[in-house]
């Protein structure tokens, strides 16, 4: 019974500490982003070098593409031009 317990008090500790850290890793790209302000006019590498690599990268045609940054809790996609930045298309969990 004691090895039970012990077991579950460790899953939870777990559990809190894996929730802390997506949090947190959630809450820096948010932050960046805000940091960031306008994203219309900026360049798709000015815009990669401040928020780090993209989770997802569509290109729409030959000149256009759809870049995303997902986190738990948050997902932004900025559509790019030539390599200029239209602006997000899409926003969940506010920046």
């Amino acid at each position: 019974m004691k090895l039970l317990a012990t077991l579950v008090l460790y899953g939870v500790l777990v559990s809190v500490l894996l929730a802390l850290i997506y949090a947190a890793r959630t809450t820096r790209l948010r932050n960046r982003f805000r940091r960031l302000g306008s994203l219309q006019d900026r360049t798709l590498d000015e815009i990669v070098k401040f928020a780090g690599k993209p989770s997802h990268r569509a290109r729409l045609d030959a000149n256009r593409e759809v870049l995303e940054w997902r986190r738990v809790g948050f997902h932004i996609a900025v559509a790019f031009t030539d390599g200029v930045c239209d602006g997000v298309t899409y926003v969940e969990g506010q920046p």
